[in-house]
């Protein structure tokens, strides 16, 4: 059927369709079929009252994405409305985010409405950050937050992860989001996030092995200073075995291994920290070292080398 066809088959009935599995497909398929903004405009007005009920229904929420994503931002703004606005607190805005339907409707508000309409969507969003960001679909809001949000936002949630860098480097959840803000946002901030892991003991190690966490270490051991770079070396190899025996942490043994002079240089500034065995020239509790023990040879180790 043509546009006009199929825009008339759904309009009047918008909502009772887009609860339905295959409703909610034909409603899809008006959007995408009309030209005009007006006219997906008068069919979003029929999702007016409705956003809540639509958070949780496992149809009626691919409807309303359709929407953010089809009108332009200021059509879209009853939705925002309803979900802070109406939403009876700040608190609405994160039960949102924890749902596995609603996070996905939130993600569209930050990925397409302009920074002024998502900032008090956001900011209620804030409040709860760090708890959003150990929760299995919230920390998919706040990786959004970090990659479409407003800059002064994105700095606001990276300070907040500073704040609690171990309650986040030790979250399987929240590990995603530290690796969303490592990449992304200004540098100063990826660093003052990097040094606050570092700075907790055994840290940085232990999300070495880990699927997002590897990539905290690698940022660490490419863009922190000499002396941070040192101290993670150290710590690093304090966990040779272990990284070599992990799939991520493999990762990052050969990245050390594999890098270049500045990364060995720091390797030799580290080892004298590094607790040696006199007998056999054994490293403490690893005891598979024979003869003297360089950097290079702790680099070897941690990808099997000789």
């Amino acid at each position: 059927p043509g546009a006009g066809a199929r825009a008339s088959s759904v309009a009047g009935q918008v909502w009772r369709l887009a609860r339905d599995a295959n409703g909610c497909r034909e409603v899809q398929l008006a959007f995408d079929a009309l030209d005009d903004d007006e006219d997906r405009a008068a069919l979003a007005s029929e999702l007016r009252g409705h956003i809540w009920e639509a958070v949780r229904c496992p149809h009626a929420n691919h409807v309303i994405q359709k929407c953010i994503v089809s009108l332009q931002p200021e059509a879209a703004q009853f939705i925002i409305d309803e979900l802070v606005v109406n939403g009876c607190s700040p608190a609405g805005v994160s039960q949102a985010a924890r749902h596995r339907y609603g996070c996905r409707i939130v993600e569209r508000l930050i990925e397409h409405c302009t920074a002024p309409q998502v900032q008090q969507l956001i900011e209620a969003l804030m409040v709860d950050a760090v708890t959003l960001s150990k929760h299995p679909y919230g920390n998919y809001v706040m990786q959004h937050i970090l990659e479409h949000g407003p800059a002064e936002q994105r700095q606001k949630l990276t300070a907040l992860l500073v704040q609690h860098a171990h309650a986040a480097g030790s979250d399987c959840y929240a590990r995603a989001v530290v690796s969303k803000a490592l990449s992304h946002g200004a540098i100063e901030d990826q660093v003052m996030l990097a040094r606050a892991l570092l700075r907790e003991p055994g840290l940085i190690a232990t999300m070495a092995r880990t699927r997002h966490g590897h990539v905290a270490a690698k940022f660490v051991l490419q863009h922190l200073g000499e002396a941070d770079r040192a101290e993670a070396c150290r710590q690093l190899s304090e966990e040779v075995n272990v990284l070599r025996a992990s799939r991520y942490g493999r990762f990052v043994a050969a990245f050390l291994a594999s890098s270049d002079g500045m990364l060995e240089e720091a390797f030799r500034d580290a080892m004298p920290n590094v607790n040696l065995l006199a007998d056999n020239g054994g490293v403490h509790g690893r005891g598979s070292f024979h003869g003297p023990v360089s950097s290079q040879h702790m680099v070897h180790a941690a990808v099997g080398g000789g």
